[in-house]
């Protein structure tokens, strides 16, 4: 043990050889690692370079719609026809001083209207349907 105890760099006596040393070297920690299973090399076929195609863009959609004439007809078939073109703020108002709202569009008559026929409405401008009621 006289040997050991001079490479440890402490006394040969037994005494010293059960106290640690404070040059010992500590042991390097031991970490235990689940083995792993060995993964495949993964082939794959070589496949043919398919053309890339892009659909057609269609064409952007109408900002404004002509503006049909639509005096003398029913009010109701004339909402039906500007919302068919594409415009939806449409507003009725009521000629007749004993009537003065329009609620039901299918028992009125357009007398007026407020964009002329012939003349670009923008899609979200206000038509507004001057309307008598039908007797």
């Amino acid at each position: 043990m006289a040997g050991i105890g001079a490479i440890v760099g402490g006394d040969s006596t037994p005494e010293a050889s059960a106290k640690p040393s404070a040059q010992a070297v500590a042991a390097p920690a031991v970490t235990s690692v689940a083995p792993t299973t060995p993964v495949a090399p993964t082939t794959t076929a070589a496949s043919p370079t398919a053309p890339v195609t892009t659909a057609p863009v269609p064409p952007p959609a109408p900002t404004t719609v002509v503006m049909p004439n639509l005096v003398g007809m029913n009010a109701a078939v004339a909402e039906d026809k500007l919302k068919q073109l594409g415009l939806t703020n449409i507003r009725f108002g009521s000629q007749d001083p004993n009537d003065t709202f329009v609620v039901l569009p299918q028992n009125w008559t357009v007398t007026k209207q407020s964009h002329k026929k012939g003349t670009k409405v923008g899609l979200d401008e206000l038509v507004v349907l001057t309307c008598t009621k039908q007797r």
